[in-house]
């Protein structure tokens, strides 16, 4: 068999993961985040304009409920195309604003308030797994609801909901705006980024085969980093493709285009993950680097002469082609076949872990609300406002966002009670505010902490103006207790009250994950065409990259979690590898006989299967098992072996049952 270099058992994903303390260290950690000017100066006009323009017109309350509808929109803005944008940003506000309906519960006895919230959050939960845009949608419902019960004076709160509305309409003008001058530079730029990626991947593996050419391909931690960022522009360039195609209403000839550079760049990642020749690795990394470079100044790209009879080469060349002729044909994307309505009622049926996340988040709203009987004062409403913020089902920890939140609320509620007492309430404060606003975009993505530092004191500005009262230290200081009070609710009825529910989760998205890699060998052994192949590549490295992405987050939860989550990164990597042979396997075609076929899809039945099923024990055996066929029987068996020790090494950690599927 072939021997893999592989990390030990319960591997730590990064440096000094498992030491004590380590999770500490995983919460505090500030993620990289670039500074986008556009951005960054459209959430504060967006957001401070408004405002300006309502205390220049005497109309200061219309003015700030528009304001905070640009500022939930400008804080709910993905990253993506700029009509993903758009679409998230309308949709979300347009669920969020009936949150304001909420305020005429305020009639009711409060019994009735608690149990009307409760019912609602539930229902929010639920809703919340249809996607990014209905998550983000109802959290924002949920937090105008509170703004609308605990500020009775707001009185018309259909007018609010209008305005709020106003104010996201207001945004994503802005927005489709600068798309409209920036569009054609930003999808430049969006190719431009892929090849990179794929340079740097094909400078990785050249460098590796320089040390290690018997190796295999993604072997050096270098390659594997490579690959990841690879997979990671390929997965966001198919969904601007899709996005694309979406807004055209069907095939014109730039998605046509853009679909064509899906696919050959698809291609030419396998291509390059398969390839053994050092030399040929580096000028496809040449010519990646060159056409990048092409594409970011609006140049024509230089289509390759010569030098294509390999298969890598070739890759390259037709990737070029399909970057610099307008006319390339389109194969990549077939359009999706419609869901029967079973299928569509199949996916709307919420799961086992949704109505989980749903109960938790009832249960602390519940709670949120019942505490208005024991904190009588104006601004209790902060606390379920806190608990709707903590709570979103996914923005990854609920422990790490209750104890960010709640510690970037302290400097965030210091910040913003001081700018409510000491600058006048006209331009100043407006200046003061524009400039949060303009640190919102960075501060999201930077940390969960910098986001409450920023946020807390605009949302703290223009909801506290309406309220009638002194802003003076206490304030301030009752201010950070709502928000602490909040953050408590989350970890004791949210958290420590469901016990390792994190390790469902992680079954589950793995067993998503090998169900995907499976589906990716069965387009193989079914002679699929390369639309298919690709799509089925394209799933399955997504999946891997999403419970990478899973894991990190649960790196910074307290043990046991955080200690569970490191023993996982062995299991992903080992299937990352898998993956990573199948991908190779598919760029050198090979002839399939029937019983090779039907013995590829043993192999990914066996891939699929829980280790502790029989029926998965035994390899399958293929007709002609030598070649890259035998290679690829070897080297899957090799790390499926590989795995079941793992989880036998780990089976303290991980229950059998869970542990890998």
């Amino acid at each position: 068999m072939t021997t893999v270099t592989r990390e030990p058992a319960g591997a730590p994903a990064a440096p000094g993961a498992d030491r004590p303390g380590a999770w500490l260290r995983e919460l505090a950690r500030l993620k990289p985040a670039p500074w986008e000017w556009g951005r960054a100066l459209r959430a504060a006009a967006c957001v401070c304009l408004p405002w300006a323009l309502g205390l220049s017109l005497d109309a200061i309350t219309t003015g700030l409920w528009i304001s905070l509808g640009t500022l939930m929109a400008a804080a709910g803005e993905p990253a993506g195309s700029y009509d993903t944008r758009l679409r998230q940003v309308l949709g979300a506000t347009l669920i969020g604003a009936f949150g304001f309906l909420a305020g005429y519960l305020g009639t009711l006895p409060w019994p009735a308030v608690v149990a009307a919230m409760t019912v609602i959050a539930f229902a929010a939960g639920l809703l919340s797994s249809l996607g990014a845009v209905a998550s983000i949608g109802a959290m924002q419902a949920l937090l105008v609801a509170s703004i609308a019960i605990g500020v009775p004076a707001i009185g018309s709160f259909w007018q609010a909901a209008l305005l709020f509305l106003a104010g996201a309409v207001f945004y994503a003008t802005a927005l489709a705006i600068e798309g409209f001058v920036t569009g054609a530079r930003a999808r430049r730029t969006t190719i431009a980024g892929l090849l990179i990626s794929l340079a740097a991947l094909a400078k990785a593996r050249q460098d590796h085969l320089g040390h290690e050419p018997a190796a295999p391909a993604t072997a050096a931690p270098e390659v594997e980093a490579a690959r990841r960022a690879a997979v990671d522009r390929l997965s966001a360039f198919g969904t601007y493709v899709l996005d694309t195609r979406w807004r055209a209403g069907g095939r014109n000839r730039e998605t046509d285009r853009l679909a064509a550079i899906l696919r050959s760049a698809d291609a030419a990642f396998a291509a390059i993950l398969s390839a053994a020749d050092g030399a040929a690795l580096e000028q496809a990394a040449h010519r990646l680097d060159a056409a990048a470079e092409a594409m970011v100044h609006g140049e024509a790209i230089v289509l390759p002469q010569g030098g294509t009879a390999a298969p890598l080469g070739r890759a390259i060349a037709r990737l070029c082609a399909a970057l610099g002729d307008p006319e390339s044909p389109a194969d990549g994307l077939a359009p999706e076949a419609p869901r029967p309505a079973s299928a569509l009622m199949d996916r709307l049926m919420p799961g086992r872990e949704v109505v989980r996340s749903a109960a938790a988040l009832a249960l602390c709203m519940g709670i949120a609300y019942a505490a208005h009987w024991f904190i009588t004062a104006p601004h209790w409403f902060w606390i379920p406002l806190t608990v709707s913020l903590v709570m979103k089902p996914d923005l990854g920890s609920i422990f790490a966002r209750a104890v960010l939140r709640s510690a970037g609320t302290v400097l965030g509620a210091a910040v913003g009670a001081l700018a409510l007492m000491f600058l006048p309430k006209g331009l100043a404060l407006v200046a003061a505010m524009a400039v949060f606003a303009a640190l919102v975009p960075w501060a999201m993505r930077r940390s969960y902490a910098l986001q409450a530092v920023v946020l807390t004191p605009l949302v703290l500005v223009l909801v506290d103006l309406i309220v009638p009262g002194p802003r003076n230290l206490d304030y301030g200081i009752q201010r950070i207790a709502d928000t602490v009070t909040g953050g408590l609710i989350v970890l004791v009825f949210g958290y420590f009250l469901w016990p390792r529910t994190h390790l469902r989760q992680l079954s589950h998205v793995f067993h998503e994950a090998k169900g995907a890699i499976a589906g990716y060998l069965v387009a193989i052994a079914d002679g699929g065409p390369p639309a298919r192949v690709s799509a089925g590549r394209r799933a399955a490295y997504r999946r891997l990259s999403g419970m990478r992405a899973h894991l990190q987050a649960a790196l910074a939860e307290p043990p046991p979690a955080c200690h569970e989550a490191v023993a996982w990164f062995p299991l992903i990597a080992a299937a990352e590898r898998i993956c990573d042979r199948i991908t190779a396997f598919s760029a050198t075609p090979v002839p399939l006989s029937p019983a090779d076929a039907k013995a590829l899809r043993a192999l990914a039945a066996r891939i699929a299967a829980h280790p502790d099923d029989g029926a998965a024990a035994a390899v399958p055996a293929a007709g002609s098992r030598d070649g890259a066929l035998g290679a690829l029987f070897d080297g899957v068996a090799d790390e499926l072996d590989h795995m079941a020790r793992l989880r036998d090494a780990e089976q303290i950690l991980l229950p059998p049952r869970l542990a890998l599927a």
